[in-house]
Protein backbone atom coordinates (compact mmCIF):
# COMPACT_ATOMS: atom_id res chain seq x y z
CA UNK A 1 0.00 0.00 0.00
CA UNK A 2 2.69 2.49 1.26
CA UNK A 3 4.21 1.70 -3.06
CA UNK A 4 0.64 2.78 -4.12
CA UNK A 5 0.53 5.62 -2.20
CA UNK A 6 4.60 6.73 -3.37
CA UNK A 7 3.54 6.18 -6.92
CA UNK A 8 0.08 7.69 -6.80
CA UNK A 9 1.90 11.25 -5.56
CA UNK A 10 4.89 10.98 -8.15
CA UNK A 11 2.13 10.77 -10.82
CA UNK A 12 0.14 13.73 -9.87
CA UNK A 13 3.20 15.49 -9.10
CA UNK A 14 4.32 14.42 -13.01
CA UNK A 15 1.19 15.06 -14.72
CA UNK A 16 0.23 12.92 -17.60
CA UNK A 17 3.35 11.12 -19.70
CA UNK A 18 0.55 9.84 -22.80
CA UNK A 19 -1.38 11.51 -25.71
CA UNK A 20 -5.05 10.57 -26.15
CA UNK A 21 -4.30 10.12 -29.90
CA UNK A 22 -6.25 10.52 -32.18
CA UNK A 23 -7.84 13.12 -30.50
CA UNK A 24 -4.93 15.03 -29.96
CA UNK A 25 -2.03 15.91 -32.34
CA UNK A 26 0.82 12.65 -31.63
CA UNK A 27 4.43 14.17 -30.77
CA UNK A 28 6.53 14.12 -33.49
CA UNK A 29 9.74 15.20 -33.71
CA UNK A 30 12.34 16.67 -35.71
CA UNK A 31 14.19 13.68 -36.66
CA UNK A 32 11.20 11.50 -37.14
CA UNK A 33 10.73 9.73 -40.76
CA UNK A 34 7.82 8.74 -42.28
CA UNK A 35 6.23 8.29 -45.91
CA UNK A 36 8.81 9.36 -48.55
CA UNK A 37 7.83 12.02 -51.39
CA UNK A 38 9.37 11.50 -54.76
CA UNK A 39 8.91 15.16 -56.75
CA UNK A 40 8.41 14.00 -60.74
CA UNK A 41 10.18 17.18 -61.77
CA UNK A 42 13.29 16.11 -60.07
CA UNK A 43 13.50 12.88 -60.22
CA UNK A 44 15.57 11.23 -63.67
CA UNK A 45 15.30 7.86 -63.20
CA UNK A 46 18.77 7.29 -62.19
CA UNK A 47 17.46 4.09 -60.06
CA UNK A 48 20.26 4.76 -57.04
CA UNK A 49 17.47 5.07 -54.59
CA UNK A 50 16.28 1.60 -55.68
CA UNK A 51 19.31 -0.29 -55.14
CA UNK A 52 19.46 1.35 -51.76
CA UNK A 53 16.20 0.47 -50.97
CA UNK A 54 16.89 -2.25 -48.12
CA UNK A 55 13.36 -3.97 -48.09
CA UNK A 56 12.58 -2.79 -52.07
CA UNK A 57 10.28 -0.66 -51.07
CA UNK A 58 11.41 1.57 -54.79
CA UNK A 59 11.42 -0.73 -57.65
CA UNK A 60 12.23 0.58 -61.33
CA UNK A 61 11.38 -1.24 -64.74
CA UNK A 62 10.68 -0.83 -68.11
CA UNK A 63 7.26 -0.84 -69.12
CA UNK A 64 6.76 -0.84 -72.84
CA UNK A 65 8.14 2.84 -73.57
CA UNK A 66 8.37 4.23 -70.65
CA UNK A 67 10.53 3.72 -67.63
CA UNK A 68 8.47 3.51 -64.36
CA UNK A 69 9.87 4.29 -60.38
CA UNK A 70 7.54 2.26 -58.22
CA UNK A 71 6.84 3.06 -54.49
CA UNK A 72 5.24 0.98 -52.23
CA UNK A 73 4.41 2.16 -49.19
CA UNK A 74 2.87 -0.91 -47.45
CA UNK A 75 7.23 -2.17 -47.68
CA UNK A 76 8.79 1.19 -47.04
CA UNK A 77 10.39 0.91 -43.42
CA UNK A 78 10.69 4.57 -43.15
CA UNK A 79 14.86 4.37 -42.93
CA UNK A 80 15.64 7.38 -45.20
CA UNK A 81 18.31 6.00 -47.38
CA UNK A 82 16.73 6.71 -50.82
CA UNK A 83 16.58 10.47 -49.68
CA UNK A 84 20.52 10.87 -49.23
CA UNK A 85 21.55 8.46 -51.89
CA UNK A 86 19.58 10.33 -54.66
CA UNK A 87 21.80 12.45 -56.58
CA UNK A 88 18.52 14.88 -57.63
CA UNK A 89 17.29 15.17 -54.33
CA UNK A 90 14.41 14.45 -55.87
CA UNK A 91 13.34 12.37 -52.36
CA UNK A 92 11.93 14.49 -49.50
CA UNK A 93 11.18 12.46 -46.52
CA UNK A 94 7.86 13.43 -44.58
CA UNK A 95 6.43 13.57 -41.55
CA UNK A 96 3.52 11.98 -42.53
CA UNK A 97 2.77 8.33 -40.84
CA UNK A 98 -1.15 7.70 -40.93
CA UNK A 99 -0.83 5.17 -43.99
CA UNK A 100 -3.60 2.98 -43.38
CA UNK A 101 -6.58 2.45 -46.48
CA UNK A 102 -9.20 0.10 -47.15
CA UNK A 103 -7.83 0.04 -50.91
CA UNK A 104 -4.05 -1.77 -51.62
CA UNK A 105 -3.83 0.30 -54.73
CA UNK A 106 -3.53 3.70 -52.28
CA UNK A 107 -0.37 2.23 -51.43
CA UNK A 108 1.26 2.59 -54.49
CA UNK A 109 2.87 5.90 -56.28
CA UNK A 110 4.67 6.19 -59.42
CA UNK A 111 6.95 8.17 -61.20
CA UNK A 112 6.76 7.35 -65.20
CA UNK A 113 9.47 9.03 -67.33
CA UNK A 114 9.79 8.79 -71.31
CA UNK A 115 12.67 6.52 -72.22
CA UNK A 116 15.43 7.29 -75.04
CA UNK A 117 16.24 4.46 -77.49
CA UNK A 118 19.46 3.17 -78.58
CA UNK A 119 20.86 5.08 -82.22
CA UNK A 120 22.11 1.42 -83.23
CA UNK A 121 19.75 -1.24 -81.81
CA UNK A 122 16.47 0.78 -81.35
CA UNK A 123 16.21 -0.89 -77.96
CA UNK A 124 14.44 1.53 -74.93
CA UNK A 125 17.75 1.59 -72.56
CA UNK A 126 17.27 5.11 -70.16
CA UNK A 127 15.60 8.15 -69.68
CA UNK A 128 15.63 11.33 -71.87
CA UNK A 129 16.12 13.31 -68.49
CA UNK A 130 18.89 10.85 -67.21
CA UNK A 131 20.53 11.58 -70.48
CA UNK A 132 20.12 15.78 -70.47
CA UNK A 133 21.49 15.31 -66.72
CA UNK A 134 24.68 13.85 -67.56
CA UNK A 135 25.23 16.20 -70.81
CA UNK A 136 25.17 18.83 -68.21
CA UNK A 137 27.82 17.27 -65.96
CA UNK A 138 30.05 15.83 -68.55
CA UNK A 139 30.48 19.61 -70.25
CA UNK A 140 31.10 17.75 -73.94
CA UNK A 141 33.87 15.40 -72.40
CA UNK A 142 31.94 12.57 -73.90
CA UNK A 143 31.11 12.26 -77.30
CA UNK A 144 27.70 12.68 -77.67
CA UNK A 145 26.80 9.68 -79.93
CA UNK A 146 27.85 8.00 -77.13
CA UNK A 147 25.20 9.35 -74.73
CA UNK A 148 22.30 7.89 -77.34
CA UNK A 149 23.94 3.92 -77.38
CA UNK A 150 23.10 1.14 -74.76
CA UNK A 151 25.16 -0.48 -72.22
CA UNK A 152 25.58 -3.80 -74.83
CA UNK A 153 26.05 -1.37 -78.52
CA UNK A 154 28.62 0.37 -76.70
CA UNK A 155 30.62 -2.28 -75.50
CA UNK A 156 30.64 -3.48 -79.37
CA UNK A 157 31.76 0.05 -80.56
CA UNK A 158 34.54 0.36 -77.82
CA UNK A 159 35.73 -3.20 -78.68
CA UNK A 160 35.74 -1.95 -82.32
CA UNK A 161 37.33 0.54 -82.09
CA UNK A 162 40.25 -0.59 -79.50
CA UNK A 163 40.55 -3.33 -82.11
CA UNK A 164 40.92 -0.90 -85.19
CA UNK A 165 43.99 0.62 -83.51
CA UNK A 166 45.78 -2.42 -82.38
CA UNK A 167 45.27 -3.76 -85.68
CA UNK A 168 46.69 -0.47 -87.09
CA UNK A 169 49.23 -0.36 -84.52
CA UNK A 170 50.97 -4.05 -85.40
CA UNK A 171 50.40 -3.09 -89.38
CA UNK A 172 52.78 0.21 -88.89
Amino acid sequence: MVKFLKMLSISVREGTATRKYPFESPLVTPEFRGKIEVDPVKCVGCGACTRICPPKALTIGHEGDEIVLKYFEGRCIFCGMCAYVCPQKAIAISKEFELATWELGDLYDEVVHTTIKCRICGKPFTTVKFVKEIEKRIDNKVPEDLLTVCPECRKKLTARKIGSKVVGVSGE
